[in-house]
């Protein structure tokens, strides 16, 4: 005790006078000091202040986040039950080697497995997505030690190490050289179908020829099918529910197995606790993080009893054991459930499906509107009989939403997509909510005009 209030009466106002005092000439020295093409600024928007679902930037004007900032906000910024949870685990302690026990581990192991469907099981838990699918891939090369190859849908997004981008799109050079084996394969994408067919009279076609490939496209069996059950990067792409099924039953003929990413689809983005139940399809391996640490870096898998584990030194790291984050993620769950925002996200599902609906009615410009949840995509075209992707639009979109205080996400990156996304906070208040669907008719509007624009 006697720690605990030295602790407390430690001076750190220099905290608060590095926001309120500003120093635009040390600002500029960082950006010309941060190295760009990883957490460099894309968006003129300096974060200053975060609650709920909105931000604030220096001059205090407010902006309605429907990024949840890179989809893991599920419970808004600083929710107050996460923040007091995290306070009180700092009086502990805040890093562990993963060599010992805690209990935030221990519990947060036993709710993750409560609450995973199926018989999905056994956690392991890491700090960052990519990491996390490099986990889900060892287990998969310990199951199959034999095997080399990975089965992946195009428009994947699993991660930006050597090992995942090639599981990515693109593929970047030089650094596909040391990059491991992976197979692409068209995906269920309806809008866009590869083969150029309609579904249902498709009976799956793009199923079908999965198995092809592996007949004939692979040098010996796949390790497994690597897939996202909603394409979040790659175009908010979801598939019809018997997709999910069928490849299920594809992993099970050929032997292989299945893993989801649901970095972007877990902790209720889809009006589930996983998009897994939502499609009533049990991977093997779930790979999960974002959305669980509430605003703190937290991430994992899940595997069934049957997948081959890790043997001592395969899948650790410094920081993997994180107890502020643990006890984050155990916030995030009683808050989920506490305030019923799985229900919230169904909710208002309901709400912008039907205002896109009859927008839609209106402007030639939207394409398809699809996703479940709070995981909506939007896909702009400039004409909806040759479905020509609207590009520049879409990134025009996100610019123009800007300057109305509503910020928006595109898919894909560096605006080579057309898919605009709508995925704020769970807590998102319906005044918000309407807020966001004003500005998104006041810039469709916009947009649509300059696009009637003779060149």
């Amino acid at each position: 005790m006697q720690f605990q209030q030295e602790f407390e009466e430690v001076d750190a106002s220099w905290v608060r006078r590095m926001y309120e005092q500003v120093d635009e000439e040390e600002l500029a020295a960082g950006r010309r000091a941060l190295l760009s093409g990883s957490v460099g600024g894309e968006l003129p928007l300096m974060v200053m202040k975060a609650r709920g679902a909105s931000l604030w930037d220096k001059e205090g004007r407010e902006y309605i986040d429907c990024t949840s900032q890179a989809w893991t906000l599920n419970v808004g910024a600083c929710h107050p039950k996460v923040m007091a949870a995290v306070r009180e685990q700092l009086s502990y302690f805040t890093h562990v080697r993963t060599s010992f026990e805690t209990v935030p581990k221990l519990l947060l192991a036993k709710r993750l497995a409560e609450l995973a469907p199926g018989d999905l099981e056994r956690v392991t838990f890491s700090l960052h997505g990519s990491s996390a699918i490099e986990g889900a891939m060892k287990l998969a090369l310990r199951h199959y030690p034999d095997r080399r190859f990975f089965l992946v849908p195009w428009d994947n997004f699993n991660g930006r190490t050597l090992a995942t981008m090639s599981l990515s799109y693109p593929h970047p050079w030089p650094f596909l050289q040391y990059s491991g084996y992976s197979v692409r394969v068209p995906q269920g994408y309806c809008y866009r179908c590869a083969y150029e067919l309609s579904y249902p009279s498709c009976e799956l076609f793009c199923v079908k020829m999965m198995g092809k490939f592996i007949e004939n496209a692979i040098d010996g069996k796949p390790v497994a099918f690597i897939m996202e059950p909603i394409q979040g990067s790659g175009g908010m792409i979801d598939f019809p529910k018997p997709y999910y099924q069928a490849v299920r039953e594809l992993c099970n003929k050929y032997d292989m197995l299945l893993i989801f990413d649901e970095m972007q689809t877990g902790f209720g983005r889809c009006g589930t606790m996983f998009a897994s139940e939502l499609y009533e399809t049990v991977p093997d391996i779930l790979v999960f993080g974002k959305a669980i640490g509430g605003g703190f870096p937290l991430a994992g898998s899940i595997s069934r009893p049957h997948v081959a584990g890790f043997k001592p030194a395969d899948h650790s790291f410094t920081f993997a054991h994180f107890p502020v984050s643990m006890v984050a993620a155990l916030a995030t769950l009683r808050v989920l459930e506490e305030e019923k925002l799985l229900e919230r996200a169904q909710e208002l599902n309901r709400f912008f499906r039907a205002r896109l609906a009859e927008l839609q009615d209106r402007y030639e410009m939207i394409g398809d509107v699809r996703g479940p949840g709070l995981m909506i995509g939007v896909e702009l075209v400039r004409s909806r009989k040759t479905k020509e992707p609207a590009r520049e639009e879409s990134y025009q979109f996100e610019k123009e939403a800007l300057k109305r205080g509503v910020l928006f996400g595109t898919a894909k990156y560096a605006g080579m997509g057309n898919v605009v996304k709508i995925k704020p906070p769970l807590v998102i208040t319906d005044a918000q909510a309407e807020r966001v669907m004003e500005v998104f008719e006041e810039v469709l509007e916009v947009v649509s005009c300059r696009q009637a624009q003779p060149a």
